[in-house]
């Protein structure tokens, strides 16, 4: 059973209320474009048809597309809310992504026909629009709503990473600048007289939006096929390289869902780690890498990984952990050989290994005490020990000659024989005898 702090409810409950403010700002945000996009869709068809100005309809034509995708944006940001299930496990983020894809081709739709409709004019009809006040109002009108929803939706897009809304803010953004087209080109044929400008206006207009729109969709393709974000997996290579523990850092994957980075990655740790001090190291690099991306998600898988510091003890000890039957090693010692026929040896330690040139080294004799397990008989044991040092021979080729001394412990339940009273002469016997050995002080 798992007790949950008060702080910690306290910092759930302050979790989901942070995220129910967030998703109703977004909400807001996008609600209010809609209705300012059906205003001015509105007034423009109206002020175009009544006017004739294929400038003037072209920008309507680009306005109602406007409450097109601002019903999109609203419906991928409700999708959003839904947190991960087992069929969506990175959540319904690239929503607003398809969303965004959706609204390009919608662009490329309104621009083929905005360039059809202008070739026609320029080539093969002679249309020209009434110039009227109404004309001009709409348009400044149209630049000022644009402007500040344009604002609106890019401070919201920005403080929360929403894609769908920053695809909003760039229409409105090629919006203000699709309506000045439009604006100068009513004025060429108001003051110059030049014919076929309002055509020529709405070509222009068609090319910002081809232009917006391949920037755009190459933004949000980006994202669905999974791009790493710019510069992401040299500046993860950089926060954990020299990290202590760290061999090697390889495998990053990284892809963005939303305002979030996933990232996966594997790191080599030293074979000779317990797991406790392995997983110590990968949660050091997931906080490392949390510090460089915020608001990450990071799962590190732990490879270990022969190191170039390991021992020959450290060796012996991870095949002995490798064998089944054998509980622990202990009393280690090494020898070098001087010659294949000589019987002297002299005791050395791993460091001294480490120092000496492969071309000094001598063959070793090893020395250990293994304590296999209680439910082994003697001779399965011997044939798990045999197997034990053709593994340590294989692994270590400077290995000559093994001396294991078997231990076996009993387990603390086990009972063995009957304890009786023993005659004191027996003991006082076998301590003199041990005594009586040179260099032995006690007994």
């Amino acid at each position: 059973m798992v007790d949950v702090t008060k702080d910690e409810q306290k910092t759930a409950g302050t979790s989901i209320v942070r995220e129910t403010d967030i998703q109703n700002e977004k909400v807001k945000v996008a609600t209010i474009s809609i209705a300012a996009s059906v205003g001015l869709a509105v007034l423009k068809l109206l002020v175009g048809l009544s006017t004739n100005s294929l400038g003037i309809l072209s920008d309507a034509m680009h306005s109602g597309l406007d409450i097109i995708s601002a019903l999109m944006t609203l419906y991928a940001i409700r999708m959003t809310i839904r947190p991960p299930d087992l069929s969506y496990t990175y959540g319904y983020a690239k929503v607003e992504s398809i969303a965004s894809l959706s609204e390009i081709i919608l662009l490329f739709g309104v621009a083929a026909w905005i360039f059809y409709e202008a070739i026609e004019r320029i080539f093969f009809k002679s249309i020209q629009p009434e110039i009227t006040v109404l004309s001009f109002a709409i348009m400044f009108l149209s630049i000022a709503v644009d402007f500040g929803r344009s604002k609106s939706l890019y401070r919201v897009a920005r403080k929360y990473g929403s894609q769908a809304l920053e695809a909003d803010g760039l229409h409105f953004k090629t919006d203000m600048l699709s309506s000045t087209i439009v604006i100068i080109g009513l004025s060429l044929i108001l003051l110059l007289k030049i014919p076929n400008a309002d055509a020529f206006a709405a070509v222009t207009v068609a090319g910002m939006i081809i232009y917006t729109s391949l920037g755009l969709g190459r933004r949000t393709l980006d994202v669905l096929l999974d791009k790493a974000p710019k510069g992401a997996h040299q500046r993860i290579l950089e926060t954990v390289s020299g990290l202590e523990g760290v061999n090697k850092a390889h495998n990053i994957r990284i892809r963005n869902v939303g305002s979030e980075t996933f990232v996966d990655m594997r790191i080599e740790v030293p074979r000779t780690y317990t797991h406790d001090r392995a997983h110590r190291v990968a949660t050091a690099v997931e906080e490392r890498v949390r510090e460089s991306l915020p608001n990450s998600d990071i799962l590190v898988h732990v490879d270990a990984a022969e190191s170039s510091d390991e021992t020959i003890t450290d060796r012996i000890r991870l095949v002995a952990a490798e064998t089944e039957g054998i509980r622990n090693v202990h009393s280690i010692y090494l020898s070098s050989i001087s010659s294949p026929s000589s019987k002297s040896e002299r005791e050395i330690g791993d460091r001294e290994l480490v120092r000496q040139a492969p071309e000094e080294r001598l063959p070793l004799h090893l020395y250990l005490d293994v304590q296999m397990d209680d439910s082994l008989d003697l001779e399965t044991a011997h044939k798990v020990i045999d197997n034990f040092e053709k593994r340590l021979k294989d692994e270590i080729v400077l290995l000559e000659r093994i001396t294991t001394h078997i231990e076996i412990e009993p387990s603390k339940d086990a009972t063995i024989g009957t304890e009786k009273n023993i005659n004191q002469s027996y003991l006082d016997q076998i301590r003199n005898a041990a005594l009586s050995i040179d260099r032995v002080v006690d007994c």
